[in-house]
């Protein structure tokens, strides 16, 4: 890709799109970003209605008369991208395109509305060998640099998934409470990831963005050669033509979909499962309006 990555989401999100989603990245928003996502401001009288959690008990003692404390709701939040830059995000996706242009294309997404919004964007990628980590920042420069590098790291040549560590990684990169998108691949994160992402989601929230693998075995497609890029080893033709492998292939990733589906719903996360990069962005969109609307009605 050549030129600017976030000026390509721009063009790709266009005015119906962009309307849509203006404004559902903050979700929760006070909710969320409680005792964080506001400051202080001054004391007033309790008045009946008021929470009992805003008394300022060192102020009562000195006055006599119970006194909360007064705040202004913060409008910058703190969102934070969370990307598998693996080298299994540099294979092939569902609808043909390359997956690592669906994960440069859904993050663009989010640092478009963060944009729009005036939020600030952190990163956090790489392995337990190779880590990378962007600070919290607005400028449209760090934004850019923030996609260019998710583009850069995602190759052939990179380190294995381990949504493990990435998860933890994410847990530890900050104490704020963040509203943090996980962008992986079909496989991930797998349902032994599930005490990691609760306790993730203890302290933040989560919506977690798959991108869906192409066939395995293109048995339709016999002229082109299928290398597992985990294993990087080409898939036989017998495999490939065999009905029985095909539905046994199919199957696993079914139950493996499922599984994941089922662990992320128990724990209320926002989370789609997209075919690439012609779909991720209109999947983002239904998402974060569902996520909206859940909201609207807690």
């Amino acid at each position: 890709m050549s030129g600017s990555l976030l000026t390509r989401v721009k063009a790709r999100v266009d005015l119906y799109t962009s309307n849509r989603a203006r404004g559902l990245i903050h979700g929760r928003g006070r909710s969320v970003f409680k005792g964080s996502g506001e400051d202080f401001d001054d004391l007033k009288y309790y008045q009946p209605g008021d929470r009992i959690s805003d008394i300022d008990w060192k102020a009562t003692a000195r006055s006599g008369e119970p006194l909360i404390r007064q705040f202004n709701e913060e409008r910058v939040r703190h969102l934070a991208i969370v990307a598998d830059t693996s080298s299994a995000m540099a294979a092939t996706a569902a609808d043909g395109t390359s997956k690592r242009d669906a994960l440069v294309m859904a993050a663009g997404l989010i640092c478009f509305l963060a944009q729009r919004n005036g939020d600030l964007v952190s990163l956090v990628g790489g392995s337990a060998a190779h880590p990378v980590q962007l600070p919290s920042r607005a400028s449209d420069g760090h934004l850019e640099l923030l996609l260019r590098t998710i583009q850069q790291r995602t190759d052939e040549d990179a380190d294995p998934s381990d949504s493990s560590w990435l998860i933890d990684r994410a847990f530890r990169m900050t104490t704020r409470p963040t509203l943090m998108t996980y962008i992986t691949d079909e496989a991930h994160p797998s349902v032994e990831d599930h005490h990691r992402l609760r306790t993730l989601t203890t302290r933040h929230d989560l919506m977690v963005v798959r991108i869906g693998d192409a066939d395995p075995l293109q048995g339709t497609d016999l002229d082109r050669d299928v290398v597992d890029v985990a294993f990087p080893r080409e898939t036989p033709d017998l495999a490939r033509t065999s009905s029985r492998v095909a539905q046994e292939a199919e199957a696993f990733r079914a139950a493996r979909r499922d599984g994941i589906s089922a662990m992320l719903d128990s724990l209320h996360v926002s989370h789609i499962l997209t075919r690439g990069e012609s779909t991720v962005v209109e999947d983002m969109v239904t998402m974060l309006r569902r996520r909206e609307f859940r909201h609207a009605r807690a």
